[in-house]
């Protein structure tokens, strides 16, 4: 995904090679990007977004790791100054202060690892604004800095002594170590850390050039005039070759964090494009199952994620047919070809697509539209019938259904001019095979023969009521009255009789 991100990148075409940053002060050329670094650069573990996940490469860890290593260089230089040299009361007390602020940082970085319940208090609150990126930098530039006040703080001209090699070059391992701490914290603005570790380092040199350290007295007594030029010309070659190395220290300090500046700023902008497109995929997934979702039923669709294939076979399934039985006086292909009517069409399949999203009616899934007819089935969720109360609760419910399908188009109606839709329902129940087919252009459709009769209850009804026939009746009876309408034929059947809805009884009322 990484890569990805940065192949697809048009705007980074040449991302390593010339990467979206300033040359000299090596902000990120998108003011918003730099934004979002600054905001982020020292992001805790809590404000991490809900899919993203704490790897040893984050910059919270980051932080806590290079906290850890300041602590640990700040210790070794204050014991290796405390055994060697005797401590002043100055000393002691920069010792003392720093390690108290140290102390501070890990117990806050320990709390917030262990104690996340804490984000939300005010000792939360005002950890996040030290965070900011002003104030980080601020408090880190202290903390960075604590090693080499340690080590000055021993700074004598004893110390670099050109005449004790032992503990001249005991103070400048201590120096060179404190030194090179300064590439330590990625989070601390390249720059501020390479002046800092320049300042320091041309204090150093200042007091080199101090005239009583210019030729100290070697421990075995006096030197002679000659020898005193001589000590003088040693020293002054030991300040040349001393400035040299600690310059030479410094110059690659200076190259060593600007590259890490680069490389940690590059790092979280491939993070951040790679987040952006990890969104956009998320986001055409969730665009994908919606389309999905909306072709075939949702219980349907996770199975066939699974498997690729679908068919189940169904008992006592709810199926309805309602269809506008005069559309096509209404539709005048002569007029715009009849797309307008069209338009109207499927205003009002829309309506009644918004019926499925009800609470009361989340038994029932709609199947097809047939021209200017309509098909939905109940009971074919195992897991939503599985909670109903009632056996039949999903017939009741397909029931209901076809009353507030009848109310729609008597609304609908009331925008028509001098035309009334009517709306003509068949409604039966029985077993029923479903299934999906084709691998690309997805069909989901229920097979069966209460499927026939459900259709033939609607071509043999009449304008404007509901019929079913005796099987159905007989569940139905239980909530709503029926009046026989005796017997028809009914293709592949024979004559059946069938029943008109005439009115609800109480009991379906307390139902809904």
């Amino acid at each position: 995904m990484l890569i990805k991100s940065v192949q697809e990148d048009a705007s980074h075409h040449h991302y390593f090679t010339k990467p979206p940053l300033h040359p000299i002060s090596l902000f990120f050329l998108d003011p918003s990007i730099e934004n979002e670094y600054r905001k982020t650069g020292w992001k805790s573990k809590h404000n991490l977004s809900e899919n993203e996940e704490t790897t040893l490469a984050s910059s919270s860890l980051n932080a806590y790791f290079d906290i850890l290593v300041s602590g640990l260089v700040f210790i070794v230089t204050c014991l290796a100054c405390f055994m060697q040299y005797k401590p002043s009361d100055i000393w002691v007390g920069i010792c003392l202060v720093a390690g108290g602020y140290h102390l501070l940082v890990v117990t806050v970085c320990i709390k917030l690892i262990f104690n996340p319940s804490q984000h939300r208090s005010t000792f939360r609150k005002v950890y996040s604004w030290c965070r900011s990126w002003y104030p980080s930098q601020i408090f880190g530039a202290f903390l960075v800095s604590l090693p080499i006040v340690s080590v000055i703080g021993n700074l004598t001209c004893q110390n670099l002594n050109i005449y004790s090699d032992n503990p001249r070059n005991y103070y400048l391992n201590l120096l060179t170590v404190s030194i090179v701490h300064f590439c330590n914290f990625n989070q601390l603005y390249c720059y501020l850390k390479s002046i800092l570790a320049s300042i320091f380092a041309g204090c150093i040199l200042v007091f080199l050039m101090v005239p009583s350290c210019s030729c100290p007295v070697p421990s075995s007594g006096n030197i002679t005039t000659g020898g005193e030029l001589d000590c003088k010309s040693v020293y002054n070659n030991f300040i040349g070759e001393l400035s040299l190395n600690i310059t030479l220290l410094i110059v690659l300090l200076w190259l060593l964090n600007r590259e890490f500046e680069i490389n940690y700023r590059l790092s979280f902008h491939c993070s951040l494009l790679a987040a952006k497109d990890k969104k956009k995929v998320l986001n055409l997934k969730n665009q994908a199952d919606w389309l999905l979702h909306n072709i075939i039923p949702k219980h349907v669709s996770e199975q066939l994620k699974k498997s690729a294939k679908y068919s189940e076979n169904h008992k006592d399934v709810g199926i309805l047919f309602a269809s506008l039985v005069n559309f096509n006086e209404l539709y005048d292909e002569s007029y715009m070809g009849g797309k307008e009517y069209l338009r109207v069409l499927n205003e009002l399949i829309s309506d009644f697509d918004e019926l499925l999203d009800k609470e009361e009616f989340r038994n029932i899934e709609k199947i097809k539209t047939i021209g200017a007819t309509f098909m939905a089935a109940s009971g074919l969720n195992p897991f939503i019938r599985g909670e109903n109360q009632h056996k039949y609760q999903h017939l009741q419910e397909l029931m209901e259904f076809a009353f507030s399908l009848q109310r729609v188009v008597e609304d609908f109606n009331q925008s028509l001019i001098e035309f009334d839709l009517i709306l003509r329902v068949g409604l039966n129940y029985g077993d029923v095979t479903s299934g999906v087919i084709g691998t690309t252009k997805l069909y989901y459709d229920i097979w069966g023969d209460a499927v026939n009769i459900a259709s033939r209850m609607e071509s043999t009804g009449v304008h404007s009521k509901i019929q079913v026939n005796e099987r159905t009746r007989a569940v139905l009876n239980q909530w709503y009255e029926f009046k026989e309408r005796g017997q028809i034929f009914v293709k592949g059947k024979d004559n059946m009789n069938v029943f008109h809805f005439v009115k609800s009884k109480e009991s379906a009322m307390r139902m809904f």
